[in-house]
This record gives structure tokens, sequence and C-alpha cells, in this order.
């Protein structure tokens, strides 16, 4: 499959589709992040599943910089999901080991 037929192009912009069944909007936020010194990412409104993406680029940017742009985004985007997979899975754990470290300290002193 071509980059033609994954992104849609607009002028000097790609829009892509994420499906929020998939992946979650602080993932997507924290993806869009982190390329934003390459593009920038506009959240459009969602809809019952999916929320359009819009990238645009820096002038005079070539259709292969923005592919590869959009490309680093989705690898991040992956990446910042399986965190916030991992963060779900393990909170309760982290939560309890927290509190037993701080329960053997003494916050307040008391004299």
């Amino acid at each position: 499959m071509t980059e033609e037929a994954l992104f849609a192009f607009e002028g000097d912009a790609i829009r892509v589709t994420l499906d929020l069944r998939v992946y979650r909007l602080t993932a997507i936020k924290k993806a869009a992040y982190r390329v934003a010194d390459r593009c920038t990412a506009m959240l459009q409104s969602p809809s019952e599943h999916e929320l359009p993406v819009l990238f645009t680029f820096k002038a005079g940017a070539s259709k292969e910089s923005a592919i590869t742009s959009v490309r680093a985004f989705y690898q991040e985007l992956l990446d910042q999901e399986l965190r916030e997979e991992v963060a779900e899975e393990t909170g309760p754990m982290r939560a309890l080991i927290l509190a037993h470290a701080f329960s053997k300290t003494d916050l307040i002193r008391r004299e």
C-alpha cells in the first residue's frame, strides 16, 4: 500500500483519521507533542470513534519529509499508547508501593 492510500494529502498538509478505540486521546496528544519540532498536528473534533488529525508542515517541506514526519508520529503514538496501557495495569501496584514507603516515614515532625 502506498503512502497516498494511507494519508490524505491536502496541499502542504496531510490528513489522517485515528481510531479512538485503538488509541487513547492522551496518547495522541503526547505523540503530537513529541513530533512538534517537525510538524503541527491539529486535532479536529472527534466523531463517535474517529479523530481526524491534520498535519501541517513548514513552507517548502518536501512530500518525503512530510511522510517521514507522519510516520514518526505513528511510531511515537504506539509508544505512548503502550506507556498508557502499562501505567493503567501497574497503577494499583505503584500506589501500594508508595503507600508502603510513606507509611514508614514520619512526615509530621512531632515534639
